[in-house]
């Protein structure tokens, strides 16, 4: 099993991150800008951009496999071995990571570089506290573990019509996680 390439989709949008803030960041922050980005783009074209699963976490919710990918960085993995991730990202502090590489602008459409430079803009400088109670949400608030696409959509403001396009072509809102 190829890992490197399976994990490319969820690289990608890291590095575009990363390399946009032209800084170091941590965990928390890159999260929540995924989130809202992915958020929005769920709720405006309904599909999410990373293709991730979010877990409700007590700071809001986190990506799963880019969770996993991070904490290679970091070193502290059980899942992803660090040699899969130390050409494209490196450990800067105990919690922050910094881009190796540049992102592949080819990996992304127009309306998902535009939620994530929305989500950069609004997102980037805000505080801890701040993005922690911004991301605690509908989808939030109501999830166990995993958080639902369709609540995700919804509290990024898609309408009707948006959530039943979203249930019928989305392959996570149909998934079912145990």
């Amino acid at each position: 099993m190829n890992l490197d390439f399976n994990i490319q989709s969820f690289i990608q949008p890291v590095l575009y991150i990363l390399n946009k803030a032209g800084k170091p960041l941590d965990t928390h922050k890159i999260s929540k800008i995924l989130y809202f980005a992915d958020r929005e783009h769920l709720a405006k074209y309904g599909t999410s951009i990373t293709d991730d699963s979010y877990i409700a976490m007590k700071y809001g919710p986190v990506p799963s496999t880019i969770y996993d990918i991070i904490k290679a960085v970091l070193g502290s993995s059980e899942i992803i071995p660090e040699e899969v991730v130390n050409n494209y990202f490196e450990k800067f502090s105990e919690k922050e990571i910094n881009a190796l590489a540049e992102y592949d602008e080819d990996e992304f459409s127009q309306s998902e570089i535009e939620c994530l430079d929305n989500s950069l803009k609004k997102y980037l400088n805000r505080s801890f506290s701040f993005l922690t109670n911004e991301s605690h949400d509908l989808a939030w608030d109501n999830a166990d573990y995993t958080m639902d696409v369709l609540k995700i959509a919804k509290a990024g403001g898609a309408d009707r019509n948006m959530l039943n396009y979203i249930k019928e072509h989305n392959e996570l809102a149909n998934a079912k996680f145990y």
